[in-house]
């Protein structure tokens, strides 16, 4: 899945217009550059923790601040120089992944962790992003990829100490939340558990995610 996810975004990304780039993406204040730019960034903290070099990233200021620095010293680079980079850490980290294997640990910023998880988390930052671009999927390939996304979300809410008390449903997601059953396609779910409301199309789901609140 990780590999699809990075797949896919390249050959959307190759296949730009320099108004593409441009083009405001979902994520506010960023355009489609800045995500690849954020995407950068977050190739940065991969390299660290495979380098032992964590400790060094300039984290003052949170994670926000961590990633509006990495947005901002790339704002003058080109479409292209913005592509090549990332695409570069972004091979050293996948080869390096490899030598030590998915049955492996790595180091990083909460101590060792399962490698194959931090590529499922990976893949799920990078399909995230890849909506705030509005990257295409074929009808078939979105089903099976917002499924595994709610399955993994789940897990990763539970992981992260804020559970959420929904379960799939065939192409429906039954969550319940202060007494009361909602139920939701698998987009909208993706939504509220991604805090983007934005990204849905329609104006009742997107005050639907508002409502209920997002998980963060």
């Amino acid at each position: 899945m990780y590999d699809r996810e990075i797949r896919r975004l390249r050959e959307h990304l190759h296949g730009l217009t320099a108004r593409g780039w441009s083009a405001r993406s979902h994520c506010r204040g960023w355009s489609v550059k800045d995500v690849v730019a954020h995407l950068s960034t977050d190739e940065v903290y991969n390299q660290a923790c495979l380098d032992g070099t964590i400790s060094e990233l300039p984290f003052s200021g949170g994670l926000g601040g961590w990633n509006g620095r990495g947005v901002r010293i790339r704002r003058g680079f080109s479409p292209v120089e913005t592509l090549q980079e990332w695409e570069a850490r972004q091979e050293r980290v996948r080869r390096d992944w490899g030598k030590i294997g998915v049955s492996g640990t790595i180091p990083t910023s909460v101590g060792r962790y399962p490698l194959s998880l931090q590529v499922w988390h990976l893949a799920r930052e990078y399909a995230i992003h890849a909506d705030d671009i509005e990257v295409p999927l074929s009808t078939s390939e979105r089903r099976a990829q917002l499924r595994w996304r709610v399955a993994f979300g789940l897990f990763a809410a539970r992981e992260e100490g804020d559970p959420v008390d929904a379960r799939l449903e065939g192409d429906h997601v039954r969550l319940r939340q202060d007494g009361r059953d909602h139920e939701l396609d698998l987009e909208t779910f993706i939504a509220y558990l991604t805090n983007r409301p934005q990204q849905l199309r329609h104006a009742a789901k997107r005050r639907l995610v508002k409502e209920l609140g997002a998980t963060g």
